[in-house]
């Protein structure tokens, strides 16, 4: 019979990735009678050229449908007010998604993933891999999720239990694979390459614009930035796509070792400081397959999900691999020593000031678990400052503070660690953790003694009066709850005073003070620290580990409030404290007073 050569271009909705067109691709060229397919994913089209005689476009189409692809006509794509209104929901959820996890700091427990020492042995590294997973989780969730819950049924061809979780197994293969032989390659270079932290930075700031493009394409929201998308070069592609369809997650794993991951580039680092290439490969697969179980447990479950989830889970992901890949761009900035202020942050910090003996500033500030505390020092001084560090709050992502103005990285080890420059010229000097998560700045001032509120504040105290007058009540006591190596404290207060003003914390600990304004504005000075903190009204957060006592008073009233910081916050004596306190005597700075102090 001989051949009736048709040719059709036909518009294809639901691409999300440059596998979509491969896989079209290559199952209408392995379909009889198609003579020509050529897939378009950056423009959602598709040219075919077929025998009618053997094949109609109705069976054609019925065949990319069923691979979960909607064909329509060209005028028929998504009508633009429809599409506008799912773009403006969508990115409205990503923002919000973002001022949540920014606002809470809930990204924070990504940053405490252990740290790899030099001689650890590879029990050690699969521990280490074990805890960090849950990062992993939400790093590489989506890609595991669309690799095993989006497979095509493969139970249909293997018959037994182990086929609905053969996916998740060849995509965490795959991933082992990939971080053994990278391990491998990064070992064999350790003993000549290494990054600096403007460099490290540059390559987080491109990955997380990657991210970012390659969530939003998954969204089809913006069609242009389809053209954007990074591609695998067609000789690899068509290899892949000639495997097993149930081998794909696979190869997808083997790519995974690329993404990039904090974690991941602290084991990297950890591989390339071995200096050895058998010694890098075991420690990257000790490392990957302590992260195996939680991801393996992910995709045997999406392997249950039905089709009716697809296009949830595909958008979730889409979501989370934006928001993350934001986080990402702004965790380069900070790297590279661009500092970025996000408005979103609830969290405030006081910034400690230096004292000056000598022409010499110095500075002592403690290290938490996921916070640097602020410095603010003089210019043209000397600096010294001094970090004390205790092990347990040292983790694989604090260990190291970059200071690229400084053109400084400095190890963080148990102890005093010592910090040394000269300021040359006042502003702001950003400086970060290694992987640039954990962000914080070095305020430069012409002078010391100019700073406000400290050389402006003073407390309105009447006439004749005393600091005997005023003391701090002891009616209520606010005792902080340690959790997970932290110590919370919450206190409300409105428009005239805070309760309750007496506050008990263990010393040492990172604190997190939650202050809850129930009525407009107001401020809190901190002596101790020559510090002023805003207060808006609802839930306001501040930051600190706290060493010894210090009083505070509500700006614009006479309300004054006292900290004990006590060495074991379980065996306190409340009668004792409340005694210490109603004897105590303020001492804070007062306009004309001769017992001036702000310490």
């Amino acid at each position: 019979m001989e051949r009736r050569m048709i040719t059709k271009k036909m518009m294809v909705e639901g691409m999300t990735c440059i596998s979509c067109e491969n896989k079209i691709r290559e199952k209408l060229r392995n379909t009889k009678g198609i003579m020509l397919a050529k897939v378009s994913y950056s423009t959602g089209e598709i040219d075919v050229a077929f025998d009618q005689n053997s094949i109609s476009l109705n069976q054609i189409k019925d065949i990319i449908q069923e691979l979960d692809y909607e064909v329509v006509q060209a005028k028929q794509i998504s009508k633009k007010t429809n599409r506008l209104s799912r773009t403006i929901v969508l990115l409205m959820i990503i923002f919000s998604v973002y001022i949540i996890l920014n606002h809470f700091n809930l990204l924070s427990v990504f940053n405490n993933f252990p740290e790899a020492k030099a001689g650890m042995g590879y029990g050690v590294l699969f521990i280490i891999g074990l805890l960090t997973s849950v990062h992993c989780i939400g790093m590489c969730g989506g890609i595991n999720l669309s690799q095993c819950a989006l497979q095509p049924s493969i139970s249909d061809k293997d018959k037994g239990r182990l086929s609905i979780i053969r996916s998740s197994f060849l995509y965490n293969s795959g991933r082992v694979a990939s971080y053994t032989i990278i391990g491998g390659i990064v070992g064999a270079l350790g003993s000549v390459v290494s990054f600096s932290g403007t460099a490290r930075g540059a390559v987080q700031i491109l990955a997380g614009v990657f991210m970012v493009i390659m969530g939003l394409n998954i969204l089809n929201l913006f069609p242009s930035l389809r053209r954007l998308n990074m591609r695998m070069p067609k000789i690899f592609s068509s290899k892949i796509m000639e495997q097993k369809k149930s081998n794909r997650p696979l190869y997808v794993g083997l790519l995974n070792g690329l993404m990039p991951c904090g974690p991941l580039q602290a084991m990297q680092l950890y591989a390339l400081s071995t200096g050895d290439p058998l010694k890098g490969a075991l420690s990257m697969m000790a490392f990957s397959l302590g992260t195996v179980p939680l991801m393996f447990g992910l995709g045997a479950i999406g392997s249950l999900l039905t089709k009716k989830f697809k296009s949830g889970v595909m958008t979730t992901s889409a979501i989370l691999v934006v928001v993350l890949g934001i986080f990402m761009f702004n965790s380069g900035m900070g790297l590279s020593g661009l500092a970025i202020t996000s408005y979103a942050d609830g969290n405030s910090q006081v910034s400690k000031t230096t004292s000056i003996t000598d022409n010499l500033q110095t500075i002592t500030t403690k290290l938490s678990s996921s916070s640097y505390e602020p410095i603010t020092v003089q210019k043209g001084i000397p600096v010294k400052w001094i970090i004390k560090a205790d092990e347990a709050n040292i983790n694989g992502c604090n260990n190291r503070i970059v200071i690229p103005k400084l053109n400084q990285e400095i190890r963080l080890v148990p102890g005093d660690n010592i910090i040394e420059f000269t300021p040359t010229e006042s502003g702001v000097i950003p400086f970060s953790c290694w992987m640039g998560m954990i962000r914080s700045t070095i305020t430069v001032v012409d002078d010391l003694d100019s700073i406000e509120p400290a050389a402006s504040y003073s407390p309105d105290i009447p006439v004749n009066t005393t600091l005997n007058d005023f003391q701090v009540s002891t009616d209520k006591v606010a005792i902080s709850i340690i959790e997970d190596g932290r110590q919370y404290v919450e206190t409300s207060m409105d428009d005239v005073k805070l309760e309750p003003v007496l506050i008990i914390m263990q010393r040492g600990l990172e604190t997190i003070w939650t202050i809850n304004k129930t009525e407009g504005d107001g401020s809190l000075m901190f002596f101790l620290y020559n510090a002023r903190i805003d207060v808006k009204e609802g839930e306001n957060q501040i930051r600190f580990t706290p060493s010894i006592d210090f009083e505070f008073s509500v700006i614009d009233t006479n309300s004054y409030g006292f900290v004990k910081v006590v060495d074991d916050i379980s065996s306190i004596d409340i009668d004792a404290i409340r005694l210490e306190i109603q004897n105590h005597v303020l001492d804070i700075p007062i306009e004309g007073s001769e017992e001036q102090s702000c310490h």
